[in-house]
Parts: structure tokens; C-alpha cells; sequence
């Protein structure tokens, strides 16, 4: 339940982000995220009822499918959100200011940011819905 929920939280996020953008745009990208939520947490259930990983002794390769399900799906999670985000902050730098050397700055600024914030969410994506487990 709370990874569904979580799930929401992040569609919602999108839709936040994508906001002021053509509706071609949001209701693609809002579409993407959608079936792609669909089918994960789909994925995870049949792997979660096939290997038995919640309910006893898990079945041979029950938490190996799981992780290579969870960090598969991470990737195509987390590379189109770093793309939006970074496509929004690219294009808010111009409106912000007019010197040329505060832009490289910021621009500079903000790819160390999201390489960073890329790098940190596929490990919190891992623990979110993979969990501690061997």
C-alpha cells in the first residue's frame, strides 16, 4: 500500500512540474508515468505472489527477480524525471538573469544537483521498493 502510495505522490509531482507546459506534453508524459506505474506494480505482485516473497520461506531467486524488476524500472523512472526537471530549471535560468556569467553558474550549479539527485534517488528508488532485503 505505501509503495502505491508513493507512486501517486509521484505522478502528482509530475503533473506539478509539468503545469505551465503545452497539454500534448503533460498528458503524454502523465500517460507514460501512469502505464508505467501499471505495469511495475503489477510486476511486483506477480513476483511477490510467484516466489512467495512476503507470506513464508522464499522460493530460489524470489529476492534476485525482484531487485533486477526494481532496478530495471528505476532507470525508467528516474532518467525521463531528472530530463523534466532539468528541462524546467534549463529554461527558468534565462528569465532569472541576464549576465552571462551568472547563467554558467547556474547552469553549472544545477547539472551538479540533478547528478547528484540521480545518483542519491536510484538508491532511495531500491529502498522504497526492493526494501533491506538479501
Amino acid at each position: 500500500m505505501f509503495k502505491i502510495f508513493i507512486l501517486i505522490i509521484f505522478l502528482l509531482f509530475m503533473y506539478f512540474i509539468l503545469r505551465g507546459e503545452k497539454k500534448g506534453v503533460r498528458y503524454s508524459t502523465l500517460t507514460y508515468f501512469t502505464l508505467l506505474s501499471i505495469i511495475f506494480v503489477t510486476g511486483i505482485i506477480y513476483i511477490s505472489n510467484k516466489y512467495r516473497i512476503y507470506d513464508g520461506p522464499v522460493l530460489e531467486g524470489g529476492f534476485n527477480s525482484l531487485y533486477h524488476w526494481v532496478s530495471v524500472f528505476s532507470y525508467l523512472y528516474i532518467i525521463p524525471t531528472i530530463l523534466l526537471i532539468a528541462y524546467t530549471l534549463f529554461k527558468l535560468i534565462p528569465k532569472l538573469s541576464e549576465l552571462t556569467w551568472i547563467r554558467v553558474t547556474m547552469y553549472i550549479f544545477w547539472f551538479a544537483l540533478l547528478a547528484g539527485l540521480s545518483y542519491v534517488s536510484f538508491f532511495i528508488f531500491i529502498l522504497i521498493f526492493y526494501g533491506f532485503a538479501p
